[in-house]
């Protein structure tokens, strides 16, 4: 059965991965796309990909969207996302818009009883309580695209209840592992997005060079899979192979391990929970 798919935030590093996926695939269908600002881009996609419907949040550039694109609909504004989510008539929902942004269509999606495929880690940084609560409502799946915590899914998803003691998430250490403080006061931005294992957006890469996305991501871990704190240990692991661990309650642990590439994790959200060929 083919799966109805919205992508938002299709013109950013995980939109377009998640559409490089959707080529290789038989099993989805893109139903709408979603952009902050890329009016150029995301008429690019919507005429590739035949769809009837796009939002752009930033009003200025759905107008622009507006003029070059007559195939379809173009929605404008923050609202317009929203009236994307209830409206699409779709199966699944990548959310990955970024930053905080993220929430009110995390919230429309479960409040929709729409399947989540989530890269926005901000929607469970600021709501995680809410969001988990409504899911658990609404009877809505919501399957992680960070590459640790679907590699947690995963993880879990083959043990019983209550075997499982803590979580460990790995962190590459970024592209200035090693250094001092000393050293690190005169790098600069553009060193900071150089990261040395994942290919990623520029905010995520950023906060991966200062350590705080570790950081959101123990909070994101939190609330996906109900376990406390002090249980999330974080571990640098430089070459990014190894994506995360549970320890189990008879001592054991476990690993998930694959090699660091952004549309393996994404290919399992929007699959899940069948699995398809990444090439």
């Amino acid at each position: 059965m083919v799966r109805r798919l919205l992508i938002l935030g299709s013109t950013g590093s995980i939109g377009r991965q998640a559409l490089d996926v959707v080529a290789d695939s038989r099993e989805l269908e893109v139903v709408g796309l979603s952009a902050g600002s890329d009016a150029e881009l995301i008429v690019a996609q919507a005429r590739s990909l035949g769809v009837g419907r796009i939002a752009l949040t930033d009003e200025s550039a759905a107008a622009r969207a507006s003029e070059r694109w007559t195939g379809g609909e173009v929605l404008s504004g923050p609202e317009g996302l929203l009236r994307l989510v209830t409206e699409s008539d779709c199966d699944l929902v990548l959310n990955a818009v970024v930053g905080s942004a993220g929430l009110a269509p995390t919230v429309a999606a479960l409040g929709e009883g729409i399947d989540l495929a989530l890269a926005n880690k901000e929607s469970l940084v600021v709501g995680g309580e809410l969001v988990m609560a409504l899911a658990e409502a609404t009877g809505a799946r919501v399957i992680p695209v960070d590459s640790e915590h679907s590699a947690l899914h995963q993880l879990v998803a083959a043990q019983s209840p209550g075997t499982i003691d803590g979580m460990v998430l790995t962190a590459s250490g970024g592209p200035f592992r090693g250094r001092t403080r000393a050293q690190l006061d005169g790098v600069s931005p553009q060193q900071a997005l150089d990261h040395p294992t994942w290919a990623m957006g520029g905010k995520i890469t950023i906060d991966s060079a200062t350590l705080m996305n570790k950081g959101l991501e123990l909070i994101e871990a939190h609330h996906l899979f109900g376990i406390a704190y002090e249980r999330i240990d974080v571990v640098v692991h430089p070459q990014s192979i190894v994506h995360a661990l549970v320890k189990l309650n008879d001592g054991a642990s476990l690993a998930h391990l694959g090699y660091p590439d952004m549309r393996v994790p994404i290919s399992y959200a929007l699959h899940y929970p069948d699995r398809a060929d990444v090439r």
